[in-house]
């Protein structure tokens, strides 16, 4: 592998104290300077190899945003960086959690990022979860249907994602290695460079980023059982409710959180049927997650 004594490069993906980083065309890894040093995939970095020592990430570009959750303990934690569109990946099989899927759109609606629902159906019949699609099209997410298995929709989805860079996310078990593996036919190879360090142990990443054309790529983020964005934004579970959102205006308070408060056309069209009561009570679960994070 031809190597460049320093520049610029993304992270392709970060483990403990190194990266990958992308340079030019070329993967090169390493380590990170300085204690306080954090980077994340999709980040751009400068790095340099200085004499006697392996190439070493020295400092990183201001964000100009990216995909948090919160941890356990409700501080924000990065998952991707400088991203363009949030991919949610669902299928029939394994059953889709529906919350799980409101908080990755609410991600998405709240640091204004294109959302995509990407529907695997592959061999499986899609009638079980047809109804929660056709409202989140109603709603204006956009959706991609694919078959994995059979290659159906692929090249279309291929288009779609042509241009920036998607972040595909989604529960362990929906496909997503395989949809990753059907956009990118090398993805097996730069799997085995992301996750191999210079002496060859195994190591772990957060997600891997992964070239799709001249000017895309897609970073896979590990599958996971629950998640929540944090509230980095005012009113933050309402901005990530696009019909919420929208009903506020005729709320009786201005302040109105939708919950107990008499006047609120919110509720009002959760009983009318105008909202869905599953999506209200997806609202619901977020805010009180906030609220108990901010209390405490």
């Amino acid at each position: 592998m031809s190597e460049t004594p320093s520049g610029i490069g993304v992270v392709l993906a970060a483990y403990g104290r190194g990266a990958l980083v992308l340079a030019g065309d070329e993967p090169v890894h390493c380590a990170l300077a300085g204690r306080k040093l954090r980077v994340v995939c999709g980040d751009e970095v400068e790095w340099r190899r200085d004499a006697n020592a392996p190439p070493t990430v020295h400092s990183v570009a201001p964000r100009r945003n990216g995909l948090e959750r919160i941890d356990a303990r409700g501080r924000a934690e990065p998952v991707a960086a400088n991203i363009d569109r949030l991919a949610i990946v669902v299928a029939p099989r394994p059953e889709p959690d529906w919350f799980v899927v409101d908080r990755y759109w609410a991600a998405a609606l709240q640091v204004a990022i294109d959302g995509l629902l990407i529907v695997n159906k592959g061999d499986l019949d899609g009638t079980s979860i047809a109804d929660e699609i056709a409202n989140y099209r109603r709603l204006g997410l956009a959706v991609a249907e694919v078959g994995c298995r059979t290659g159906a929709g692929i090249e279309d989805l291929r288009v779609r994602l042509a241009a920036g860079a998607t972040v595909l996310v989604g529960q362990s078990g929906v496909g997503k290695s395989t949809l990753v593996n059907s956009l990118v036919p090398a993805a097996d190879a730069q799997t085995a460079e992301l996750t191999r360090d210079r002496e060859g142990r195994h190591t772990t990443t957060t997600a891997r980023r992964y070239r799709l054309g001249a000017d895309a790529a897609i970073v896979d983020a590990p599958g996971v059982r629950d998640f929540a964005p944090p509230a980095r934004i005012a009113r933050a579970a309402e901005r990530g409710f696009v019909e919420i959102g929208a009903l506020s205006v005729q709320c009786r308070f201005g302040d109105c959180q939708h919950l107990r408060e008499p006047g609120c056309a919110v509720r009002a069209a959760v009983d009318t049927g105008t909202i869905s009561a599953r999506r209200y009570e997806s609202y619901r679960r977020l805010l009180r997650l906030y609220v108990r994070f901010a209390t405490r």
